[in-house]
């Protein structure tokens, strides 16, 4: 019988989004053609194992212009793959989006490692070893116990990515290809299942990764941490909570997740930044908000792909904020002092609005898009007709705005400098959104689960003092509020497609057309005008992803209702 052989390949550089970037793990490249009983023996290539589990995380930046599958946004490339989605043509053969393969062989790679976990061989440390301290063993030895954890973990990870798209899929405790022969007798579970071993999974890492890793100061920052396996868990009861998800028969209530969310508010582990912009800019690597993130090297790609037009370099790929976004954003109320004492909606109906849009907004609205007549990198940006970032101009805005969050604005794209960047997969802003949806639903405004230091009110108003936004009261916390609050903190951070799936409000939000802003130059007097963009299309059916119809075949399974 042939043995079985293992080939690993993994690269130093992540290619996704430029030459010269790295991922957020320094990953070594291995070239190994050798038994597969054998490979995990080898200490360096098991750590090297787990890294290339890492490596199918999400790429948050270069997947940036999914953000213009929703309401949000528009893609000003006319071939950006959402249009497919916005035009409504895709199905169980096409879908831009199908990560189907790319998760079950991500969770391939973690059930092999965890298959061998206990093969990693460390002896020859302690064997190296010729002085009193024996740290190096003693740190290996943590390293591999750890590792396991990790996996653990982003296996779970994984399959959170699979079932808030397609609903429930297999559960896979074994190691195999999934395109093997074997595939076709495996069984698709039940959403419920399948979120209840994703639960399963975190509790396991959980146990396994120290609370207080400070003193394993080898233990890299963006590795997994006790904070984000209990977020991700919480994460998944959110979700399981949730209409869509209620639908399909998951037993999870709000109270599960709301309880699991303070779980991770009473580490006290956690802050929300200053600076709302810190924790998307160079530094946020160090911010107290991050819990779980993925760091990438010395990057611009972003900044050539959503840099105004009107700047030398750039290429016409950005991903624009809609006139929907933008109105979101609330007006300041003011007494004669200039003192904010209260906020209200936007409104196009109110002459003050609609003569001055863009004066006494919420302050996200300026630290999220690139507004008209507002400087950025050093110049003040024209996205009025006949303006140097603005209609005609070839690959200008479609919209009559630029993105700013994830934009740096020093980089300079004609001497092609870069900077780093880091995507946050969990952050505590975020956190506490989750919370506060969790514990509104599960005890009202004002209640909150036993032994919580916040309530649902208290929560979302820390979130909103960060960026100096007048509190809101009991009376005025409701769902709506909520999706509200969600979206105007949260845009472009790959939140909004699923937080509207899993509430089932697709067709209200997803079924509409998006809006575009026309700016007129008169003199120095801008007028404006809120012009349809495009209609856009959204079906019931398409809060659950079709499964791919080649698994249909080869498995027999019922595709998801309406596909």
């Amino acid at each position: 019988m042939k043995r079985n052989k293992l080939i690993v390949q993994l690269l130093a550089t992540v290619l996704l989004l430029s030459s010269c970037e790295k991922d957020f793990m320094t990953v070594n490249r291995v070239d190994a053609f050798i038994p597969s009983d054998q490979f995990y023996t080898n200490y360096n290539y098991a750590q090297q194992a787990v890294w290339n589990v890492y490596s199918y995380l999400p790429n948050g930046l270069a997947s940036l212009s999914y953000e213009a599958i929703t309401d949000n946004a528009e893609a000003t490339n006319v071939t950006d793959l959402s249009n497919v989605f916005n035009q409504g043509v895709w199905n169980q053969y096409v879908n831009p989006d199908d990560v189907w393969s790319k998760n079950f062989n991500a969770i391939r790679a973690a059930n092999l490692y965890l298959k061998n976990k206990d093969k990693a061989d460390i002896e020859y440390i302690k064997n190296r070893i010729v002085t009193s301290d024996s740290t190096p063993y003693f740190n290996a030895r943590n390293n591999v116990k750890f590792m396991e954890g990790e996996v653990l973990f982003l296996k779970a990870y994984f399959y959170l990515e699979l079932i808030k798209r397609y609903g429930g899929v297999p559960v896979l405790r074994d190691a195999f290809e999934y395109k093997s022969e074997d595939w076709k007798n495996v069984p698709r579970n039940t959403l419920d299942e399948c979120v209840k071993y994703i639960v399963e999974l975190c509790d396991a890492a959980s146990a396994i990764i120290p609370q207080n890793l400070s003193s394993y100061s080898w233990y890299d920052v963006g590795r997994v941490t006790y904070g984000a396996i209990k977020t991700l868990k919480a994460k998944a009861l959110l979700y399981a909570a949730s209409p869509l998800f209620k639908g399909a028969g998951t037993t999870a209530t709000w109270e599960d997740a709301a309880k699991a969310f303070n779980d991770v508010i009473a580490l006290n582990a956690y802050t929300l930044d200053a600076n709302y912009n810190s924790v998307f800019g160079a530094n946020a690597l160090t911010s107290k908000e991050m819990i779980f993130f993925r760091q990438y090297g010395n990057t611009n790609s972003v900044e050539y792909a959503n840099f105004p037009i009107s700047f030398q370099g750039a290429n016409g790929n950005s991903v624009t904020p809609t006139q929907n976004l933008v109105d979101q954003f609330e007006v300041l109320i003011k007494d004669g002092s200039g003192a904010v004492t209260g906020s209200r909606p936007f409104s196009w109906l109110n002459a003050d609005d609609a003569a001055n849009p863009y004066a006494n907004r919420d302050p996200r609205l300026n630290n999220t898009v690139i507004l008209n007549n507002t400087s950025f990198s050093g110049a003040v940006i024209e996205t009025f007709d006949g303006g140097a970032a603005g209609f005609p101009k070839l690959n200008a805005t479609k919209t009559g705005y630029y993105l700013k969050k994830w934009v740096n604005p020093s980089i300079n794209l004609v001497t092609n400098t870069s900077a780093v960047h880091t995507w946050a997969y969990f952050r505590y802003g975020q956190l506490l959104l989750d919370y506060a949806e969790a514990a509104f639903n599960a005890y009202g405004a004002d209640g909150k689960p036993s032994g919580a230091s916040l309530t649902a009110l208290q929560a979302l108003n820390l979130v909103r003092a960060r960026s100096a936004m007048p509190a809101l009261t009991s009376s005025q916390l409701n769902q709506a509020s909520i999706e509200h609050e969600r979206n105007v903190e949260m845009a472009y951070e790959d939140q909004r497609l699923w937080d509207v799936r899993r509430w089932k409000k697709g067709s209200t939000y997803f079924n509409q057309p998006v809006n575009r802003i026309k700016i007129t130059k008169t003199g120095t007097t801008f007028t404006y005008q809120v012009n349809k963009l495009e209609d856009r299309k959204f079906d019931p059916k398409m809060d659950w992803y079709p499964i791919p119809q080649d698994e249909i075949v080869k498995t027999g399974w019922t595709q998801n209702p309406g596909w």
